[in-house]
């Protein structure tokens, strides 16, 4: 949960070491690293999807609504693990 810097930065470490991993990242802005310029961005964003990592942007972390777990490709509900990387 959270695609700013350390949310992208947790997600593609953990793909690096760890490739079989299913991840998905979320985030209640419009794009990762929210207060970077939008092509810095989509380079991020480029990335993520050619290594496979799936993206929700434009959505509230919901974790007791079912809804929110079909929305993101989880119908199954909570995955097994759940990393919230969130700044104050």
């Amino acid at each position: 949960v959270g695609a700013g810097f350390i949310g992208v930065e947790w997600a593609t470490e953990l793909q690096h070491f760890f490739p079989k991993l299913s991840l998905t990242i979320i985030d209640f802005l419009p794009q990762c690293l929210g207060p970077l310029p939008a092509k810095a961005a989509a380079y991020c964003s480029k990335y993520m999807d050619k290594k496979g990592i799936k993206q929700y942007y434009n959505t509230k972390y919901d974790p007791d609504n079912a809804e929110f777990w079909k929305k993101i490709g989880l119908p199954q509900g909570k995955p097994e693990k759940e990393y919230v990387c969130i700044g104050v």
